[in-house]
């Protein structure tokens, strides 16, 4: 799973509660819950899904600690080694340091790569060949925001190629939220040198 988004009470079910009613419809086991990054229309739910999911494992990078907004906005419960102890109540039961993270799902591959663009929190998921980024914007189209530095945008791209090609894995479908930006079929190292051109 991917995102907590908020939703409005008076117009809609919440999140959580039509993704726990989903998988106990199917009986699915929800393994992995990530959030691509800090901003509020992301992560607003985490407690409550937190709370719906005590099965599943949170994952996150530390970045997601050091954004102050993020923790006044959900009351971040620090995590703690042991976390994986469902004792410890607990936002996230891994957090990671490095720029990579590594699962695997159903016996294939799942990637996380900390790579700031959006934001200094981003994370993008690859898993199936498919790499969801968020908020990034992929391709030649110029960021909605100046929160991260030009510099540190090109380097988080050139750390993406790198980790990237470095696995050998076949990234071809690229999906970011903003825009509802969904890319079929691309030369994925050719939309990553798009994505540096206005920075």
């Amino acid at each position: 799973m991917i995102e907590m988004p908020p939703f409005n009470r008076m117009r809609e079910n919440s999140p959580y509660d039509d993704v726990r009613n989903f998988t106990d419809r199917y009986g699915i086991y929800l393994k992995y819950a990530f959030l691509s990054h800090t901003h509020w229309d992301h992560c607003r739910t985490l407690p409550y899904f937190r709370k719906k999911f005590m099965e599943t494992t949170f994952v996150t990078h530390t970045s997601f600690y050091h954004d102050r907004y993020f923790r006044s906005l959900i009351h971040v419960i620090p995590w703690r080694r042991g976390a994986r102890s469902r004792n410890v109540q607990t936002n996230f039961d891994d957090v990671f340091s490095e720029p990579l993270w590594y699962g695997s799902l159903g016996g294939e591959p799942l990637y996380v790569i900390h790579a700031p663009k959006h934001s200094y929190s981003d994370l993008l998921i690859v898993f199936k060949g498919a790499m969801i980024t968020g908020d990034w914007y992929i391709g030649d189209l110029i960021d909605c925001n100046n929160l991260v530095r030009p510099r540190d945008k090109i380097n988080s791209v050139n750390l993406v190629e790198h980790i990237i090609g470095s696995l050998g894995y076949g990234v071809h479908m690229l999906f970011a939220a903003h825009g509802n930006n969904l890319l079929y079929d691309v030369d994925f190292f050719s939309v990553m040198e798009q994505c540096k051109v206005r920075h």
